[in-house]
């Protein structure tokens, strides 16, 4: 497709949010091979001021261990979206704006966060290539 060809923008956006969900539904699993398998490589996160870049799956789930411990440690159970609005849209990269919250079992609001995710078509599977966000 070139960058004339017009795009089918809700086809496009279907397909990046099913990305999106299997994501959350990755992280939720508490499983990092089912989570990493969600994501494409070299994987790049913004946060807290650091840009962190993994550059494949392995790597990924080595550095993942602790902060996932950290998290289950800190009472999060799941996460859910609140809003996912798509500003930026191509035929092979979807640009998310995010607000998501993280909940312990019984469902209690522990935070909530903003974000930026960029989900691309890569060998014809949408994945998370990309994370930017903080503490709204």
């Amino acid at each position: 497709m070139t960058a004339s060809s017009p795009i089918d923008r809700s086809a496009v956006v279907k397909e990046a949010r099913a990305a999106l969900d299997a994501f959350l539904d990755g992280l939720n699993s508490h499983d990092l091979e089912i989570w990493t398998a969600t994501l494409h490589f070299p994987q790049i996160r913004v946060h807290e001021g650091a840009v962190t870049v993994w550059q494949n799956a392995e790597e990924y789930i080595e550095s993942s261990k602790a902060e996932l411990k950290a998290l289950l440690a800190s009472g999060w159970h799941h996460s859910a979206w609140d809003e996912v609005e798509f500003p930026q849209v191509s035929a092979d990269q979807v640009h998310a704006q995010v607000r998501f919250g993280r909940h312990d079992a019984e469902g209690e609001l522990l935070g909530v966060f903003d974000s930026i995710y960029v989900v691309t078509r890569q060998n014809g599977r949408w994945g998370v290539l990309a994370r930017i966000g903080y503490e709204a």
